[in-house]
């Protein structure tokens, strides 16, 4: 008999953006609302709601309410009660809505200041709700399990500038660069950039320096979204530059990106072996993936033989504190450590079989290879472990993570599977953007190395370059 696993109902994300507000109620269906007036009235201390005053804190409750942020029967500042329906087509609105009892995450402008913030905080009083920054809402819902440092670009500004056709207003992008800390996504800083400026090609190279691994353009008007992404790609050396979609951020924008890159990625039970009775659930998806694999292997070999004779650059051997193996010779390298004190350990590498943590015991080693051309990456994520660490303890212990997470995320999850000579784990993570990662974790010498291998911007595929980095991985003795 196996055991099915009740999925963990995630918290409610309310992205208040532009204005046009939609909330993906946990029941189905969805919530909607127009909150531009009361983004434009953030300064105000009142505001007009059906031809009378109400204090701005006590209107933004009541649109909250309607939205699912807060309980059934609570009273906002002042008011004698939540108010009102929200439209949407899952249910009523009212104070349960699509939140009930869970926790609700309200992204606000990332360039509010406290005073700003501190209207919602009134507002959202006695509920179980978090205020936070848009930039990191998009990091969240929009970065891979390995990435440690993106840049978020806002077109769009809130509150909008009165129009005065004397005068336009200015045309610039809000510029937040994010980065992975040990509590998850936070700001570490943020600048103006003018499109209009003479030298803006300047302002962002120094902006969007080579650590940054993605940007993600956000705004209310698809024109200036698309000639952001041209500017930036036209400068920068990101590995991609990609517009965001909010139905990310309102699917995963409760991922604070400090779990366990494990737990950040797992899969539906119903894809995963049953450890238990040791027999899998859908054994077509297990030949799937075995399909798939033969398929790689040859495609892998065809690969290797176009390349003989091909003007193409060369492999080099990277060495990576004891690993090293052979990549690209003109791809990018850039090495992203955990920051201080976190206990992340990417994907594919949790801290799987060690016990309690040692004092000798190094920290995470991430290091990213990147084809500037076409975005194609090779991931490689280093984990010391335990001495008596084996490919099956760690395989254990990755699944049983995998299994208590009810993201579908993961899949193709093998335990122990035979690729390019070696006897590796592997499964494929489809992360929130970007093309999907292939996997292959080695277990050797105390050391666990995880080699992801991501398509490019354009699905260019990376199967030659990512079989060299397998079969030639090697681990030398501590």
């Amino acid at each position: 008999m196996t055991n099915r696993r009740t999925r963990v109902r995630r918290p409610v994300v309310v992205d208040l953006a532009y204005g046009s507000v939609r909330v993906d109620r946990p029941e189905g269906g969805r919530a909607s609302a127009d909150v531009t007036e009361l983004l434009d009235a953030i300064d105000s201390a009142s505001v007009l709601v059906d031809g009378r005053l109400v204090m701005a804190d006590r209107a933004w409750h009541r649109q909250l309410a309607t939205l699912g942020v807060g309980r059934a029967g609570e009273h906002g500042p002042g008011d004698g009660g939540a108010g009102g329906g929200g439209a949407g087509d899952g249910g009523a609105g009212g104070g349960g809505g699509a939140g009930g009892d869970l926790t609700t995450i309200v992204g606000h402008p990332t360039t509010w200041a406290a005073r700003r913030v501190s209207v919602l905080a009134r507002a959202v009083s006695g509920t179980d709700t978090e205020l936070v920054p848009r930039a990191v809402l998009v990091a969240r819902s929009h970065s891979d399990v390995v990435m440690q440092r993106c840049v978020v670009v806002e077109t769009t500004h809130v509150p909008h500038l009165v129009a005065d056709p004397g005068r336009p207003p200015l045309r610039h992008w809000d510029v937040t660069v994010v980065r992975r800390a040990a509590n998850g996504w936070e700001i570490e800083r943020a600048s103006v950039i003018d499109p209009d400026d003479a030298l803006v090609g300047q302002r962002i190279e120094e902006t969007i320096d080579d650590d940054v691994e993605a940007v993600f353009v956000d705004g209310a008007e698809p024109g200036r979204v698309r000639d952001a992404i041209e500017a930036v790609t036209t400068y920068a050396l990101a590995g991609r530059v990609v517009a965001v979609d909010r139905g990310l951020v309102r699917r995963y924008g409760w991922r604070t990106g400090a779990d366990d890159p494990v737990d950040a990625v797992g899969a539906p039970a119903e894809q995963v072996a049953d450890i238990g009775g040791g027999r899998t659930r859908r054994p077509l998806v297990w030949a799937a993936a075995a399909l798939a694999l033969v398929v790689a292997a040859v495609a892998v070999v065809v690969g290797l033989m176009q390349r003989q004779g091909d003007d193409q650059p060369t492999d080099r051997t990277a060495q990576l504190g004891r690993v090293s193996l052979n990549v690209p010779a003109d791809w990018r390298e850039s090495g992203s450590p955990p920051p201080s004190g976190t206990a992340s350990d990417g994907p594919g590498s949790p801290r799987t079989d060690t016990g309690p943590t040692r004092a000798d015991e190094a920290p995470p080693e991430r290091t990213v290879f990147a084809d500037r051309a076409d975005g194609r990456r090779i991931l490689v994520v280093q984990t010391e472990l335990r001495d008596a660490s084996t490919l099956a303890s760690v395989a254990t212990s990755l699944r049983n993570r995998i299994r208590q997470r009810g993201d579908d995320v993961v899949s193709e999850f093998s335990p122990s599977t035979r690729f390019m000579g070696r006897e590796v784990i592997s499964y494929r993570e489809a992360p929130a953007s970007g093309s999907g990662i292939r996997w292959y974790v080695l277990v050797d010498e105390g050391l666990q190395v995880s080699i992801g291998c991501q398509a490019g911007t354009a699905a260019e595929p990376v199967d030659t370059e990512c079989a060299a980095a397998v079969a030639s991985t090697a681990v030398a003795p501590r």
